[in-house]
């Protein structure tokens, strides 16, 4: 007995040293990116700016969105990041923190799948997996996004079903519906899985009839009405209906338009094959029942069609919360399929679960590789190295007071929002000075281009109304006479 109990806290202690390196990995990368200036306003910057407000005591009002922090998307979970603000107030706050909740969320994975599998290795392997599913690694690596604390609150939410920690289930829910507003429409999907699955039909109808009302007070309700321009600012889940009301209207009537949305373009298709190819195909052995807050992640993520196509796709922070479903599922998938190898073969369990786990890390590893994941850039040799425009960039930076109104571009704005008002290029507005680095570059200027924000800068110092205060090559700085 007791050497069985040193090995089980071996294995823990190896998972925590294991957790605590790949999560100085990603913070690292983040860093870097950021340092480089490959991080932008939006969105790291809009929320530097929102939570650095809070954490000063000044009304949470976005230079970018023009709505307030609650507005925008339904998130009190921000205000949580404001008290880090009071020890170091930088956007790398951010980038640290998203990486490790983000990581550290598989150690109650990790303590889940060992109660439902009983077995060490397997639920190792499944961890390992999760942390290296792409749609991890651009969750953390992607800028900053509050979606990323959805991780950890369905990693409390399975361990606390597994280990009837009621008090944890509670906090992992109320921190979903407190990250964001469509998260309701996940915690209904929770609910609907402890109808079915679990049994729990008070409770698990309760909840997914609250989340659905929830969501629709907030959509319809709510956030029109806190916001200052009176209307939803994130309305179209699709080109055809304004608001989810409208959807769910067209959906009811018109199911065909789910089936064509679900399944065009095809991006759709191939973000679901390597979602589920990273996990090796195994979770598609799990419970239905288990399978039902997947189903409804993938359902709203294809069902939008918008204009922002990464929703799709697993490069940012919608990514976050399949990836822990993805994980918990083929917990759920690993029982199931053991049991009936071992009722095909006559194997043991250890050894069906040595295979199963070595395979999960085998598809894990040929999706990092095929899809050239983030994570290969630690093997690059310039991704070490600080470019001259980075000093250049650096240089500029400190020559604008930390007080006035500045007019920048995408790739500037994350390291100039800690101020009460800023402007994103093109518009200018009253900025007192105007900072460009026209060293060309992938989302550098957006929603403008290079050649567009060269015009720009030529047609302000033409015009009389800036001059050029400070230049370091491709960096410059106007300031208003």
């Amino acid at each position: 007995m007791n050497r069985v109990k040193v090995a089980k806290i071996s294995a823990d202690g190896w998972l925590i040293l294991f957790l605590g390196a790949v999560f100085l990995m990603y913070a690292f990368i983040a860093v870097m990116l950021h340092i480089k200036y490959q991080t932008f306003g939006w969105d790291l910057g809009y929320f530097d700016q929102l939570i650095w407000k809070v954490s000063q005591g000044i009304y949470p009002l976005s230079s970018l969105s023009k709505v307030n922090l609650l507005a925008g998307h339904f998130a009190p979970i921000l205000f949580l990041y404001a008290p880090l603000y009071w020890l170091w107030s930088s956007p790398y706050v951010l980038l640290i923190s998203q990486a490790a909740i983000v990581v550290f969320a598989a150690y109650p994975l990790y303590l889940t799948a060992k109660k439902i599998t009983q077995n060490i290795f397997f639920s190792l392997t499944v961890i390992f997996s999760y942390l290296f599913f792409i749609g991890t690694q651009w969750s953390i690596l992607n800028e900053f996004h509050e979606a990323t604390v959805v991780p950890l609150f369905l990693s409390l939410i399975f361990y606390a079903l597994s280990y009837q920690k009621n008090h944890w289930f509670w906090v992992g829910l109320v921190g979903l519906l407190a990250t964001k507003e469509e998260m309701a429409l996940l915690s209904a999907a929770i609910g609907l899985m402890l109808t079915v699955y679990f049994k729990n039909k008070k409770i698990g109808l309760t909840i997914a009839i609250f989340s659905l009302i929830w969501f629709f007070y907030l959509t319809e309700f709510l956030l029109p009405r806190i916001s200052e321009t009176g209307a939803l600012f994130h309305p179209r889940l699709s080109d055809t209906a304004r608001t989810p009301a409208e959807l769910t209207t067209q959906i009811i009537s018109n199911p065909l338009l789910v089936l064509k949305s679900i399944i065009t373009p095809m991006a759709k298709m191939q973000t679901l094959f390597w979602s589920l190819f990273s996990f090796g195909f195994l979770l598609l052995a799990a419970p239905l029942g288990i399978l039902l807050p997947l189903i409804e992640q993938f359902f709203m993520r294809f069902l939008y069609t918008g204009g922002q196509f990464t929703v799709w796709l697993n490069v940012n922070h919608h990514a976050a919360p399949a990836a822990m479903l993805l994980a918990v599922a083929t917990i759920y998938a690993g029982p199931k399929i053991v049991k009936f190898v071992i009722s095909k073969t006559g194997m043991r369990k250890a050894k069906v679960y040595l295979i199963l786990g070595s395979y999960l890390i085998i598809s894990t590893m040929i999706q990092d590789v095929y899809l050239k994941a983030p994570i290969h850039s630690l093997l690059k040799r310039n991704f070490y190295q600080i470019e001259s425009y980075v000093r250049d960039n650096n240089m500029l930076i400190e020559k604008i007071p930390d007080s006035v109104i500045v007019a920048a571009q995408n790739s500037l704005i994350p390291h100039l929002s800690q101020r009460e008002k800023f402007y994103l290029l093109p518009e200018v507005g009253e900025a007192e000075f105007v900072a460009v680095d026209l060293n060309d570059g992938p989302n550098k200027y957006a929603p403008i281009d290079h050649d567009q924000t060269e015009k720009l800068i030529s047609d302000l110092i033409s015009s009389g109304e800036y001059q050029i205060y400070f230049q370091a090559n491709r960096a410059i700085l106007l300031k208003k006479i």
